[in-house]
């Protein structure tokens, strides 16, 4: 919920350091000296998101109960919206800012009136905690202590982590800023935090281009980074990281002129907007894609020649590491520096990367009888059969199946990818049909990939990259989906299509494709990733005609919900740079078809229309209101598709591209 006009107002940005009037001055309330707590704390204002709210009474409920002092350290990204829930807690009562003024001749004056709750804004400026710590000590004090920080602070504190907005939050923020062409573009790179999507916003009023997402993410990034001026980054340093994705202190050194100082590289790693991987330290999203963005825009060579030096760096890495943990952090690694905008989308996607792939348990099995049954409804798949093969798949392969969790431990997403085994053929069977006998002839082992659910993107990505590790661990991939993006990836990804399944397994209208990589040797893989290197799209070029049709098709599917429909390729062609532009020529597009004189042009417009726009039926359903065989309703489907294909990817060519 956004506030409206009379509503208390929220800082004018998420994470804006704000402090109240009397902040420092000695007020003394009517119960000094008691430790209590209103159990009301922080409802006079209004809160923009039930996330932020459910902190704020989180946070009241731990003090209004705690029996003894009691220390919470509010943690989240920068921007992520602290400073806002701790001023509704604070409720009036002083804000104490460690970056302004002498922070302790400010925490001496609230101390000595004795206050129940001190409020403190940012304590992980270097000392400041060892300050706040000091003098709660000197003053004996018995206070309640609610501090912010963007990393947690201290083995004391009781964390609450404030989470990021959701995806429509965001793009409802963006409307109510006044953003009219662009709302997709903050969507897709605030990664759920507010502070980011009010930048992006103002530098897409300023104006600046929506098609331009390098010069927005630069205006945008102004503003941004200005808040890290306390940490006194190395701005080229963490930029040059973000471009390669994660960095050791060698090829950092070889990118850019390191920063003087005995030990830079320990000063890089402190810094909030980094985290920490096998590969070394990384930008955290969404920083790491803005910053990206940046860079491409503003010193295009610059970039390339950083990609292409630390892809080659990670392929001597791979040829000589024999650690497996190592060498699947280095793969990973590699797949992102193809800088392919395909693998990019799919595996590395400007999201939080903090989900948790884990073994199913049994108690996870309703979850994923649940997240089968919405993808299946969603897809237009035939719910009972999905029933049927996932009863199969859990009866006799249950540790084929893994979820994807997170900080609750809760499923947000599914994958099966049992072994290859003679005990598993059984349930594989009804997917690969007549190529079951070619995959397990004669070979052992492999996984086998049947399905992957999941809806959130962050999840998702870390979900297919588990996927892969897993499949070069095993020495073998065998992936059957009739999911276009699917298809799409495993080809980018160098996976040699062995055939379609004779019949659709899912009777969702659309061919089920089997496609497999093997990695016999260990070397197998580091000529897999410079053969995927090598045919990288680079960014350059038109894409092929089946590349236009699968990106239409999963449009169409997504065609009434912006959210989905924001994350579409399509967008980066500046005839559809928007989702309401894109909506609208696919819609004028169908209704074209329909009104077309030839039959088969315009039964393909009735079918689209039918099953895409108006969404009364399935396919099955839509055959028989047009009277059409069920083979000559796909021919007219796929004839149609093409059609509009052409047509966008016709507009590319004439007006070219937008955003990338």
């Amino acid at each position: 919920m956004l506030p409206d006009a009379g509503q208390a107002v929220t800082p004018p940005d998420a994470g804006q350091a704000v402090t109240p009037p009397d902040a420092g001055q000695a007020v003394t309330p009517p119960d000094a000296g008691r430790r209590t707590v209103r159990p009301d704390a922080g409802q006079a204002v209004m809160l923009p998101n039930a996330g932020q709210a459910a902190v704020r009474d989180e946070v009241a409920a731990l003090l209004a109960a705690a029996e003894h002092a009691l220390v919470i350290d509010l943690v989240g990204p920068l921007g992520a919206g602290k400073t806002t829930v701790l001023t509704a807690l604070a409720d009036g009562e002083p804000v104490i800012e460690p970056g302004r003024g002498d922070f302790r001749a400010a925490l001496s004056r609230v101390l000595d009136t004795a206050r129940p709750v001190l409020f403190v804004d940012g304590v992980d400026l270097p000392g400041r905690w060892g300050i706040l710590r000091g003098e709660l000590d000197r003053a004996g004090s018995a206070a309640h202590v609610v501090v912010t920080s963007r990393r947690p602070v201290c083995g004391e504190a009781s964390v609450v982590a404030v989470p990021r907005w959701t995806d429509a939050e965001i793009r409802e923020l963006a409307v109510a800023l006044g953003v009219t062409a662009g709302v997709d573009l903050v969507e897709r790179l605030a990664g759920g935090l507010p502070l980011v999507a009010r930048c992006l916003s103002r530098a897409l009023l300023a104006p600046t281009p929506p098609d331009v997402p390098g010069a927005v993410a630069d205006r945008a990034l102004r503003e941004v980074l200005h808040r890290l001026d306390a940490e006194r980054p190395d701005l080229d340093l963490v930029e040059a990281l973000a471009v390669v994705g994660r960095g050791d202190e060698e090829l950092l050194a070889e990118l850019v002129e390191t920063p003087p100082g005995p030990d830079w590289f320990a000063a890089l790693t402190d810094l909030s907007l980094i985290t920490t991987t096998e590969c070394g330290p990384a930008v955290i999203e969404p920083f790491r894609t803005l910053l990206d963005l940046r860079r491409r825009w503003r010193r295009p060579v610059a970039h390339r020649t950083a990609i292409t030096k630390a892809a080659a760096r990670n392929l001597k890495l791979l040829s000589s590491t024999t650690d497996e943990r190592r060498r699947l952090a280095l793969t990973e690694h590699s797949l992102y520096l193809t800088d392919d905008p395909v693998i990019q989308r799919m595996l590395f996607p400007p999201a939080p990367q903090t989900p948790v792939v884990r073994q199913a348990r049994p108690a996870d099995h309703d979850a994923i009888g649940a997240l089968v049954h919405q993808w299946a409804r969603r897809g237009g798949h035939n719910t009972a059969k999905c029933d049927r093969l996932l009863d199969g798949w859990l009866a006799h392969t249950a540790d084929g199946f893994h979820v994807v969790c997170g900080p609750d431990d809760r499923p947000l997403g599914m994958t099966y990818t049992p072994l290859i085994t003679d005990h598993a053929v059984g349930v594989i069977e009804p997917i690969t049909q007549q190529h079951t006998r070619s995959l397990v002839d004669g070979r052992s082992g492999g996984s086998f990939i049947g399905m992957a659910v999941c809806d959130d993107p962050g999840a998702h990505a870390a979900l297919l990259r588990h996927i892969l590790a897993q499949g070069i661990g095993q020495g073998r991939m065998v992936v059957a989906t009739p999911s276009p993006d699917y298809q799409q990836l495993v080809r980018r990804l160098g996976f040699g299509h062995l055939g379609d399944a004779r019949h659709d397994p899912y009777d969702c209208g659309r061919r089920s494709e089997i496609h497999q990589l093997g990695f016999p040797t260990k070397d197998s893989v580091a000529s897999w990733l410079d053969r995927i290197a090598a045919t990288g799209l680079g960014g350059s070029g038109q894409p092929e005609l089946r590349w236009w049709v699968v990106e239409v098709r999963r449009a169409l599917e997504n065609l009434h919900d912006s959210a989905r429909l924001a994350r579409s390729p399509l967008l980066a062609s500046a005839a559809t740079s928007t989702v309401e532009a894109l909506h609208t020529v696919l819609t004028e597009a169908v209704a074209d078809l329909v009104a077309a004189e030839d039959t088969p042009t315009a039964q393909a417009g009735q079918i689209l229309r039918a099953y895409y726009l108006r969404r009364r039926a399935d396919h099955l359903g839509v055959a028989n209101r047009l009277h059409l065989s069920r083979a000559t309703y796909f021919r007219r489907l796929d004839h149609g598709l093409t059609v509009l294909a052409r047509r966008l990817s016709a507009g590319f060519r004439e007006t070219g591209v937008a955003a990338r």
